[in-house]
């Protein structure tokens, strides 16, 4: 297991600093954990540009949805309300979904309004099985991504980690969803972001977790990344052996 760090440097952070941003600290070692103060930021490793040479840039999620294949194998970690898996399930006519969420009614979802079942009688879980009772290979599954994943056997084309920006849940979620990725599928992840947003007030590192990766695993390549009109970027990234 990871050794995990807790750090708190008195360097530069004196009350007149803070008007000055985050002290920067160093990257994180990637067979150990850290965790720096509120005050601090983890300097992310660089993409090396080989592994940016094919990426391409989107308006929305589903306008990247469009250019993939035809019959995908899906996952999707963290469904809220279905909205994300609807589009990309019914856009690329997926022949199968695994849904992973706790469904506990979606807290902290992003999307506004209007997705979140009428009939308050009917639980998260069941409105999901009602919204794709439509598609037989779909399978909604309850339960902690970071529990669930490693029991996972099936293979996917697309998988979508649309929950947590916690540093090392993200890096633990990328290592066990790369195994279970196809030669030529991708992984999407939300929030890909550097400094600490005022919906999250913590810290967000899956900026730092995605650079890490595809700096230490250089079958992989950045394949697309979807601007956000609130900064929260989505970054696609490739197995390409």
């Amino acid at each position: 297991m990871d050794n995990v760090t807790h750090e708190s440097s008195i360097e530069n952070t004196s009350p007149e600093n803070w008007t000055k941003g985050k002290v920067i600290r160093e990257r994180i070692p990637y067979n150990k954990q850290r965790i720096y103060g509120d005050h601090e930021i983890e300097q992310a490793l660089h993409i090396p540009q080989n592994q940016l040479n094919n990426a391409k840039l989107f308006n929305s999620r589903y306008d990247y949805a469009k250019t993939l294949g035809k019959g995908i194998s899906y996952l999707e970690l963290g469904v809220a309300w279905g909205t994300s898996a609807e589009k990309f399930i019914d856009i690329t006519d997926a022949k199968s979904a695994d849904l992973v969420d706790l469904y506990n009614n979606a807290y902290a979802t992003r999307e506004p309004g209007g997705s979140a079942p009428k009939n308050s009688l009917v639980t998260h879980e069941q409105h999901i099985k009602d919204k794709f009772s439509y598609h037989p290979g779909v399978n909604v599954i309850q339960g902690d991504a970071i529990e669930i994943v490693p029991t996972l056997t099936n293979k996917y084309d697309l998988i979508l980690i649309d929950l947590g920006t916690e540093r090392f849940f993200i890096r633990n979620l990328l290592r066990h969803c790369s195994k279970l990725v196809n030669v030529g599928g991708v992984i999407g992840l939300t929030s890909y972001m550097n400094y600490d947003a005022i919906h999250y007030e913590q810290h967000v590192g899956t900026y730092q977790s995605v650079n890490e990766f595809l700096y230490y695993n250089k079958n992989w390549s950045v394949d697309a990344m979807v601007l956000h009109e609130l900064g929260f970027h989505e970054i696609y990234i490739k197995k390409n052996s």
